[in-house]
């Protein structure tokens, strides 16, 4: 991971991408995004366009209500990437190369816009991560900066990662405390490892 770790840059705004969005909907932990994120959420309407699909199966409808009610609330901003917009030959390029309209939306709005992706599709994203075109964080990542944020406990968000699983959502094959072990104590933000050193050794 980059030693310049997003998770605790509070400005950032962020392009979800459906897999990343749909963790959080999934287990109706939409109020996750909102407490970090407020007013820095957008969300491409191909992606909104991806939820509606869900509106066929009517125990599943509900899902795509819950995106239509965040964004009528102002919790994303969406956006439309038409022939007018600074994205549009980008995203393009990247549907041509074979990616989904998602991720490539995502992509090329960050790309373009100099925000960063919300997406767990690592095999879709990597090249551009590496090539540091684009920043990312993954959904891991989000539960990281909720869970040093506003102080929760390691078996709090594991269970939340368990609904999410349980949801059928693609997540690192991890345990949460050894995620951030991995990712996040041996950073430029080593303090933030050694707040929750007790914590973490216990469960060792």
């Amino acid at each position: 991971m980059s030693n310049d770790k997003l998770v605790y840059k509070t400005d950032i705004n962020l392009v979800f991408d459906n897999d990343c969005l749909a963790s959080f909907i999934w287990v109706k932990r939409i109020d996750i995004l909102v407490n970090l994120y407020n007013g820095r959420m957008f969300i491409p309407q191909v992606v909104v366009d991806e939820f509606s699909f869900m509106k066929r199966y009517s125990k599943y409808k509900w899902v795509y209500e819950e995106v239509v009610d965040a964004i009528n609330a102002d919790l994303f901003k969406v956006i439309k990437i038409d022939s007018n917009h600074q994205a549009f030959f980008e995203y393009n390029k990247l549907v041509n190369m074979g990616k989904g309209k998602g991720e490539s939306a995502a992509i090329a709005i960050a790309k373009t816009m100099d925000n960063y992706t919300a997406c767990n599709n690592l095999k879709d994203i990597r090249p551009f991560i590496e090539n540091n075109e684009i920043n990312n964080l993954f959904t891991f990542d989000i539960l990281f900066e909720y869970y040093h944020k506003n102080n929760s406990s390691i078996e709090e968000i594991e269970k939340i990662i368990s609904k999410m699983r349980n949801k059928k959502r693609k997540l690192p094959d991890i345990k949460f405390k050894d995620y951030i072990k991995e990712n996040f104590h041996n950073i430029i933000f080593d303090y933030v490892y050694n707040d929750h050193k007790d914590t973490l050794d216990e469960l060792d």
